[in-house]
C-alpha cells in the first residue's frame, strides 16, 4: 500500500517544509518532497488540509489513563489503553511500573512482552518498559509505595530486571533509580551491561555521586525537578548537575502543577530543547475528571487537574502528552520545539531514533497531524491512519477497514 500525505507543512528534523509531501510505502517513509506527488504514484492521497504533519508522540513515562492502571491491568485493558493513546497522537510509549513485589513485576513483564511482539491493531506501539524504582531513596519517595523499595547487594535483589531473557522479550528497558542508595552504583553497572537506559530520579544524590553515575553511563534525569532535593547554593545535587552538564537529558511534566511555568522557562534558558523531553506521568484517573481514586494501594484525590495522595503529595499527573504540547504552545514555546520534545528527544533517549521519532526517509511512518494550536486531526501508525478526530470533516482521511 502506497499513501501520499500532502497539502500541508511537514515537520522535519531541521525545520518545517511548507507545502511538503510525504510518500509512504507499507510501514515506512519512501520519499519526502517540497512539491506535490502525482496522485498516480500512490493508492491513496491523504489531504493534510493546511495542517502540520509531525512525528508521532512518544511517552516514556506513563502509568495509565481512562480508569486503566498499568499495575493491575489485564491484556484487554492494556490494548484499550494503547488505542486511547493513539487518539491522543501517541504512536509509541513505555508502560511505567511503580515498585511492587517480584510477582507483580513478572506478571506485567509477561503481558507486555507478548504485546510488544504482536503489535496492537489501531493502538500505540508498546516500546518496552520503564521501571520507576524500586531502587530509589525513601526520603524522595513522592507517591511511590515505599514498602517495596530495595537496595542492591547482588543480582538476586534485582532478579526480574536482570534476567538473561528479558532483553529479547522487552527490547527497550528503562529504570529510574537513586545512585546514592546502598549498592546503587553497582546496580547501574549491572543495568548498563544489559543495555538499559538508566535515569536518576527520586534521589538526593550529591553532585559527586551524580558524576560517578555518569562515569558508568547514566545520562538522563526523570521528571525533572520533581522528587529531587531542591537546588541549594552549597549543595548543588542532582538539580544543579542536570543543568550544568550539556550531555544530560531530562524529562518534565508540563501541566503547570508539577513545575511552575517560570521554572520551565528557566530550565529552557539553561538547557537546549534537544536535551528536554515531555512526559505525561499520567495515572489511571487521567480523563476521568475530579474525584477520588484507588491508585497503588491508596486513595488519590484529583481536584482541578492536581493529584494528591493521603500524605498530601503529588501523585502523578492527569494530562496526556498532546495536552502538554498545547500547554507549552500557550506559554510561548514554538510548535517545532514542543514537537521535538514530544517525539525526537524521547526517541533519542531510548536509543531508537534510527527507526522512529522524526520524519525521514526509511523510518517508520508514525505521524500525528495537527494544527498550529496543537489540536490533533489524525494519527498514523506504521503508515495507516488509526484515528481521526473529526470523522464528519469533508477532508477526513479514511481509516483502513472503514472504506466501502
Amino acid at each position: 500500500m502506497r499513501r501520499i500525505f500532502q497539502n500541508g507543512s511537514i515537520v522535519l528534523p531541521d525545520g518545517v517544509l511548507p507545502e511538503g509531501a510525504v510518500l509512504v510505502e507499507g510501514h515506512h517513509i519512501r520519499d519526502i518532497r517540497s512539491t506535490p506527488f502525482s496522485a498516480s504514484e500512490a493508492d491513496e492521497v491523504i489531504d493534510l488540509d493546511g495542517r502540520f504533519l509531525a512525528p508521532g508522540f512518544i511517552d516514556i513515562h506513563i502509568h495509565g489513563s481512562m480508569g486503566i492502571d498499568l499495575m493491575v491491568a489485564d491484556e484487554s485493558e492494556l490494548i484499550a489503553l494503547s488505542r486511547h493513546l493513539a487518539h491522543r497522537g501517541i504512536t509509541g510509549y513505555l508502560p511505567t511500573l511503580v515498585p511492587t513485589d517480584d510477582r507483580g513485576f513478572l506478571k506485567t513483564i509477561d503481558m507486555v512482552s507478548h504485546l510488544i511482539h504482536e503489535p496492537i491493531d489501531d493502538g500505540a506501539r508498546i516500546l518496552g518498559l520503564h521501571f520507576e524504582g524500586p531502587f530509589v531513596n525513601p526520603d524522595r519517595a513522592g507517591a511511590l509505595p515505599a514498602r517495596y523499595f530495595r537496595t542492591f547487594a547482588s543480582d538476586e535483589d534485582a532478579a526480574p530486571f536482570l534476567a538473561p531473557s528479558l532483553a529479547e522479550r522487552v527490547p527497550v528497558r528503562m529504570m529510574t533509580l537513586a545512585p546514592e542508595i546502598e549498592g546503587g552504583l553497582a546496580l547501574i553497572e549491572a543495568l548498563m551491561a544489559r543495555q538499559y537506559v538508566v535515569a536518576i530520579g527520586h534521589s538526593q544524590a550529591s553532585f559527586e555521586m551524580c558524576e560517578r553515575a555518569a562515569a558508568l553511563g547514566t545520562r538522563h534525569v526523570t521528571h525533572f525537578p520533581n522528587a529531587l532535593a531542591p537546588l541549594h547554593h552549597r549543595h548543588v545535587g542532582v538539580f544543579g548537575w542536570t543543568l550544568l552538564r550539556s550531555d544530560i537529558t531530562l524529562d518534565l511534566i508540563a501541566d503547570g502543577v508539577h513545575v511552575d511555568w517560570r521554572m520551565i522557562e528557566l530550565i529552557r534558558r539553561v538547557k537546549a530543547t534537544t536535551q528536554m523531553a515531555l512526559i505525561s506521568d499520567a495515572i489511571m484517573a487521567t480523563g476521568l475528571g475530579d474525584g477520588e481514586y484507588e491508585v497503588w494501594g491508596e486513595t488519590i484525590r484529583v481536584r482541578h487537574g492536581r493529584t494528591q495522595n493521603e500524605r498530601g503529595r503529588l501523585a502523578g499527573s492527569v494530562i496526556n502528552l498532546d495536552e502538554a504540547v498545547r500547554h507549552l504552545l500557550r506559554q510561548g514555546v514554538s510548535l517545532t520545539e514542543a514537537l521535538l520534545m514530544a517525539s525526537r528527544v524521547p526517541a533519542r533517549i531510548l536509543r531508537i531514533e534510527r527507526w522512529t521519532g522524526s520524519i525521514e526517509k526509511g523510518k517508520r511512518a508514525d505521524f500525528v497531524c495537527l494544527d498550529g494550536e496543537g489540536r490533533i486531526a489524525f494519527t498514523c501508525i506504521d503508515g495507516r491512519v488509526v484515528h481521526v478526530a473529526d470523522r464528519s470533516a469533508p477532508n477526513a482521511p479514511p481509516i483502513e477497514g472503514e472504506r466501502e
